[in-house]
């Protein structure tokens, strides 16, 4: 798609008062093909601004205003109204582009434009969601990295996931979903529906979180909606139509017993068991989540001073956070766990496979240690008020995620105070940039204390 370029120009001939008619023009890149010349010509947008002025007052290329004669005496109007025809017409160009992928014609540009300036009565022209999205997915997942609406690949899944349950959704209801004719109704009914197609594909409902996390995924598309000046059709807003998550409380986690035998397990003779003891260890002693495990190979470990003393840590960025929206940042000291593993991988972080793949290996390792004590698990299921008990080997259920509970709790059993715990696994330190210089004297003080407080414990396992 072209750069946009802009100018305004007076019309030739004057009215009888000597003032010129000013035009907006504006050049995109949209063009046609000219059957007789057997070739293509590139069509401008081209609008009356419906405002005049005298050739004496106008400041041509490139300021393309009037004058400060003119101002003086007539006041900023003029000049006020060619910004907001301005600012309309890349705004409309820019929408629709994201929204469909292509160019509008000059006609289509000009009745956005026009709407939106609120000349002419605005048209209602229904954008099918499920379109909507796929634009979204594909042009988020490749546009530069440095754009603050850039989307990882794993996030464009997420969405493309939403589709294929819009889709299915329509199938059986023989619709099809579109802004601006949606309803609260029709948008609570869609997780009913989906969740009801999923019990008999599989023989269960969703998990209550799996429904919520599509609830997320749904509503941020409709404020994305809604940011592209898309009439949704109702307050999406209202809390009634939020499915918010419950919080599950289990008792999954590995024992400092297990951990041990994880350091010593023998697993040089298989690459995914290798991948798993790594990955089991750092997440464990760290409590980093999965999100942030994956990027540690492009970190270093660092020894900072603090108090003429020197500390083996690692200042990384958290991705995600319960707490605060923003991306954050946090220093963690690198216990002794740690540090051999580093020791015989050149003191460097590993690299870990995919997400799907590390969850893989870690069931793959457990199974192998046997590492089958029975977990009892409350499972809440979409739908069902209550919750439903469930007696589960932990080989097969234990998550990449389940590290973090395992980090947390064998510190709760060791004595060690919240106070202590938070600052390393959920920060306040904001993320701001890579390039940035942030401040880790407060970060590192806050590792040094939490350091401190583990060594006092005397744990053979959790010690600095």
């Amino acid at each position: 798609m072209g750069k946009p370029k802009h100018y305004f120009n007076l019309e030739a001939k004057p009215n009888q008062t000597g003032e010129h008619l000013i035009f907006f023009n504006l050049t995109y890149g949209y063009r046609e093909f000219n059957p007789k010349e057997n070739n293509f010509k590139y069509i401008p947008f081209r609008i009356s601004t419906q405002w005049t002025i005298k050739k004496e007052y106008w400041n041509g290329r490139p300021l393309y205003r009037s004058n400060s004669l003119y101002v003086r005496k007539f006041g900023k109007d003029l000049n006020n109204n060619l910004d907001k025809i301005e600012r309309v017409a890349y705004d409309q160009l820019s929408n629709f582009r994201n929204i469909n992928e292509t160019e509008p014609s000059p006609n289509e540009l000009k009745q956005l434009v026009l709407e939106k300036l609120g000349r002419i009565q605005k048209i209602s022209n229904d954008v099918v969601i499920t379109y909507y999205i796929e634009a979204q997915v594909k042009t988020r997942t490749t546009i530069n990295i440095t754009s603050t609406k850039r989307w990882k690949i794993t996030t464009g899944n997420q969405y493309t996931n939403l589709v294929s349950h819009i889709k299915n959704y329509e199938a059986n209801k023989n619709v099809v979903l579109t802004f601006g004719k949606l309803t609260g109704d029709i948008f609570m009914d869609f997780f009913k529906e989906i969740n009801e197609i999923n019990k008999k594909v599989t023989g269960e409902y969703y998990a209550h979180n799996t429904i919520s996390k599509e609830n997320k995924h749904f509503r941020a598309i409709l404020n994305c909606a809604v940011e592209d000046e898309i009439e949704i059709g109702f307050n999406h807003k209202k809390q009634e139509y939020l499915i918010r998550k419950r919080n599950i409380e289990n008792e999954l986690f590995l024992t400092s017993t297990q951990l041990a035998t994880i350091i010593k397990a023998d697993v040089s003779h298989s690459k995914e068991f290798t991948h798993a003891k790594n990955y089991l260890i750092l997440s464990s002693f760290t409590g980093l989540r999965i999100s942030d495990m994956i990027y540690l190979y492009e970190l270093k470990p660092e020894i900072q001073t603090h108090n003429s003393k020197q500390y083996h840590c690692l200042t990384t960025r958290i991705r995600k956070s319960p707490e605060n929206k923003d991306e954050l940042m946090t220093t963690i000291p690198l216990l002794k766990s740690v540090r051999d593993l580093l020791k015989i991988n050149n003191n460097e972080f590993p690299k870990f496979p995919s997400q799907t793949n590390i969850r893989k290996d870690i069931t793959k390792l457990l199974k192998h240690l046997k590492f089958e004590n029975i977990i009892e698990i409350k499972k809440y299921y979409y739908s069902i008020d209550k919750g439903i008990i469930t007696k589960e080997r932990l080989c097969d259920i234990f998550s990449p995620h389940d590290c973090r509970s395992t980090f947390i709790s064998n510190l709760k059993a060791l004595g060690i105070h919240d106070e202590d715990i938070r600052p390393i696994t959920h920060p306040k330190h904001k993320y701001t940039s890579i390039i940035q210089v942030y401040d880790k004297t407060t970060m590192l003080s806050k590792a040094v204390n939490f350091a401190t407080v583990l060594n006092s414990k005397k744990s053979t396992l959790f010690k600095y």
